[in-house]
């Protein structure tokens, strides 16, 4: 094609790129490129080696239904498993050999004479796709830099989970660890087993549930590589979340409030008992109480990090950080609190805040600015991927993706839309294709709608959470308030109309048409 240099780039080569182009490969398209900013492929467990790391839900709902894995080391995931199975699926559908490392797309811009899109790079010239696949994922950048004053003037060892450092002797060391989310709590065991003290910091306590997780035995994994067990036992779980979905979506308002107070304080009290179970200092049980229900935010399993605040060497603060100094971190209270390494587990910028979206990045037709709309009118696009103004451009992890299940599901769901949008413009031989203004408005009036309980549970009941199921305009755009079953039915199953579709008079076609999305894409 010659105003292009690729007929799809994708960026980003983690989990979701890889799906991506895997899929795009099945249908027929080859010519494709991946672009990665970092030197290898593999996206968030490829950057995050820190002590522990691994999934926090079983393996089974963890992977890629096309591609089971049934010889797990462990029931909950290590990360580095993770890792080489995401590479491994790479190298085998050779996207390894199709993805350009050390390339950061920094502006996406649209060129309406061409039908094709110009990707910007940090160095090097720009790549000319006709389409464009965003792969950046839902946890985009980590929070390197929080707030807090004086962080510049610590002379000690600074970490983030998204870049540890391996080489650094942790034990006889004043540690401290900013932050109690699912990272901090994979990070922190180890921190009090080696370092001659600890200092957790935490601004919002957390729910922590019991992680159930053991080595696979060899039963099971002789079990799973039954022919399709594996992906049977993978439905039974998505039919135990549905029926929880259909609960949160369906149940009348009158219903449905009494319902989530009852939940919320039964979930409370359960907890009290788990925290005495776990922990044998009564202030210190106060501390993590949650004064908030299970579901405002996303659980964490906290494997061994509870028991931790029954050591010596580990004490919990909870009052707010003021500075910090060249040895210490100092509170509001006026305590010094010395240290010599600080980790910073501070979460990250989420696919469902407005502000991940800077301006001027990515440019649409008519100068349509993605980063200024969210920023102003809020996150919508139709089925999580597409948005008007921004032609033959879609996103794996948008506005309402989360299904209430992995991410790979969450990723293959995507996907599913996307090629069978592209199949259908490849078939009416199109080199434009948008996604209607009255088909993302519809979408985006039944996400509202729909996932009205979940607003109103999230804006009554959640007061303190701090959850990232409400962003900062407080829109609830994390859930998607359709069941497991709908979902994977609708990416597939949309009206073709809800896109236009236009030939460019003077521009090469795709050489062969595709009339539908493969067999298998809509069957995952």
């Amino acid at each position: 094609m010659a105003d292009v240099d690729v007929e799809v780039a994708i960026i980003g080569a983690g989990a979701g790129g890889i799906c991506a182009g895997i899929k795009l490969q099945e249908m027929g398209i080859d010519d494709l490129v991946l672009l990665e900013r970092s030197e290898g492929m593999g996206g968030t467990w490829r950057a995050n080696t820190y002590p522990n790391v691994g999934a926090d839900i079983p393996f089974l709902a963890y992977q890629f239904s096309f591609a089971p894995k049934t010889d797990w080391s462990h029931f909950f995931a290590r990360g580095a498993e993770i890792q080489e199975y995401h590479l491994g699926l790479a190298v085998d559908a050779g996207l390894h050999h199709k993805t350009r490392f050390n390339t950061n797309v920094v502006k996406e811009e649209w060129d309406e004479q061409h039908h094709r899109w110009i990707l910007h790079l940090e160095s090097g010239p720009p790549v000319m796709a006709r389409h464009v696949i965003s792969a950046v994922g839902a946890y985009i950048n980590p929070k390197k830099n929080p707030d807090i004053a004086g962080l510049d003037d610590f002379g000690g060892k600074v970490m983030i989970p998204a870049d540890w450092d391996h080489d650094y002797p942790l034990d006889g060391k004043r540690a401290a660890i900013i932050g109690v989310g699912s990272s901090a709590v994979q990070i922190a065991p180890e921190l009090a087993e080696k370092a001659v003290h600890l200092d957790v910091y935490q601004r919002t306590p957390q729910w922590y549930f019991p992680k159930p997780d053991f080595r696979t035995p060899a039963w099971m994994r002789r079990l799973l590589r039954l022919p399709k067990l594996s992906g049977a036992l993978h439905e039974v779980i998505l039919a135990v979340i549905e029926a929880g979905l259909r609960v949160l979506i369906y149940t009348p308002r009158q219903l449905f409030n009494p319902g989530a107070k009852a939940f919320d304080v039964g979930g409370l009290r359960l907890y009290d008992l788990w925290l005495r179970i776990c922990v044998r200092d009564k202030e210190t049980r106060n501390k993590l109480r949650p004064k908030y229900g299970p579901g405002c935010t996303r659980g964490t399993l906290g494997g061994g990090y509870l028991s931790i605040f029954n050591r010596d060497n580990v004490d919990l603060h909870t009052t707010p950080i003021d500075h910090i100094e060249s040895d210490a971190i100092v509170t509001a209270d006026g305590v010094r609190h010395p240290i010599d390494v600080l980790v910073l587990a501070t979460g990250y910028e989420m696919f469902s805040d407005p502000e991940s979206y800077k301006v001027d990045t990515v440019i649409g037709h008519n100068g349509f600015d993605l980063g200024e709309y969210y920023n102003t009118v809020g996150l919508r696009a139709y089925h999580s991927t597409s948005v008007h103004g921004l032609p033959n451009r879609w996103t794996l992890v948008g506005p309402y993706s989360w299904t209430g299940t992995g991410f790979h599901y969450i990723l293959e769901n995507a996907t599913r839309h996307i090629t069978a949008a592209l199949a259908e413009a490849r078939g009416r031989r199109a080199t434009r294709v948008e996604v209607t203004r009255e088909a993302q408005d519809g979408f985006h009036l039944d996400m509202v709608e729909k996932g009205s309980n979940l607003a109103h549970y999230f804006d009554v009941h959640c007061h303190g959470s701090n959850t990232y199921f409400v962003n900062s305009h407080g829109d609830a755009v994390y859930v998607r308030p359709w069941t497991i079953y709908q979902s994977r039915r609708r990416s597939v199953g949309f009206d073709r109309a809800d896109y236009s579709y236009q030939t460019g008079h003077d521009t090469p076609l795709p050489a062969e048409p595709v009339t539908s999305a493969p067999a298998e894409a809509g069957a995952l």
